[in-house]
């Protein structure tokens, strides 16, 4: 049996390693062994816990009750809600079938016939993104492989990439770029290379960060180039709150402006004033065209 390391938890679950401990002591979660140096060592058993629990946290779940259950339960459960969630999305089994075949062509082909029907943000917003919600879901539960949870991420990048970068220029003129940008430790980048795309597609500049890059990096960057808006995107706030993350920006660039999507910015009930929750292209130009009509001029 494989043994991980409590950075490599925090790694595959995003919940901190001094939340782990603490969870530990609390809640009597994990028993790791203890390597002759005192370094704790985690199972299997110990990571399919945490990723469970990860996925039930960030749909709403206490920890409280979560801690209770044994790994069966709790998978039981995970499994159940991934499935309720899903029921009545039929349009979503071709993509899942053709992911457990390794059938890129397939993927492809699927996207490109709906595109024809309902546009590329239509399709994407419509049956890619929550395709690819579901892969994960599937993966966090144990239903399907790594190896198919990362081919299927990979194809739906790779096409991205290439529409962002083929898509039309911006038109002479428009200035004030919008840097888009995963803070540290972040690394699902789908959803933020689509806005990307979105936004350059329109005609507006963009500069495209990517992973894990840190917030001083991209105020000094904003500073430089006089941007007044940034893209991210999170998938949690479980070790962390907005202000936290994402204050410093403020503190810097008052006049600064967030345009933010993922799961957690969904759940912030009362945002500050400087961000704004993307959840669709046309949200997107919206927002920029509302925070700074001088942007296509």
């Amino acid at each position: 049996m494989a043994q991980y390391s409590i950075k490599q938890m925090e790694l595959l679950s995003g919940i901190r390693a001094s939340t782990i401990r603490m969870w530990e002591k609390r809640y009597n979660l994990f028993s790791p062994q203890r390597t002759d140096t005192n370094i704790r060592r985690y199972d299997d058993n110990d990571v399919r816990f945490i990723i469970n629990l990860s996925l039930l946290l960030k749909r709403g779940f206490r920890i409280s009750k979560l801690a209770t259950l044994s790994l069966s339960q709790l998978s039981d459960l995970a499994t159940k809600f991934v499935g309720d969630n899903y029921q009545g999305n039929p349009n979503l089994e071709p993509f899942i079938t053709a992911t457990l075949e390794y059938n890129e062509r397939e993927i492809l082909q699927l996207i490109n016939e709906a595109t024809v029907q309902q546009g590329i943000e239509n399709t994407y917003e419509t049956l890619v993104i929550p395709f690819l919600q579901r892969i994960g879901d599937l993966w966090q539960t144990g239903a399907i492989k790594t190896t198919h949870e990362h081919f299927a991420s990979s194809v739906i990048r790779n096409q991205l990439s290439s529409l962002y970068q083929n898509c039309k220029q911006p038109e002479v003129g428009k200035k004030n770029p919008i840097l888009f940008f995963l803070p540290e430790g972040e690394f699902h980048e789908i959803g933020l290379l689509y806005f990307a795309y979105v936004a350059k597609n329109a005609g507006y500049r963009t500069i495209y960060l990517g992973q894990s890059t840190p917030n001083d990096d991209v105020i000094n960057l904003a500073k430089e180039l006089k941007c007044n808006m940034v893209f991210t995107s999170l998938s949690s706030f479980i070790n962390t709150d907005f202000d936290e993350a994402y204050g410093k920006f403020i503190a810097e660039i008052p006049d600064i402006h967030i345009l933010a999507t993922g799961h957690a910015f969904s759940e912030i009930e009362n945002p500050p004033s400087y961000v704004s929750y993307i959840k669709s292209a046309n949200d997107l130009i919206k927002a920029i065209a509302r925070i700074d009509p001088t942007i296509i001029e």
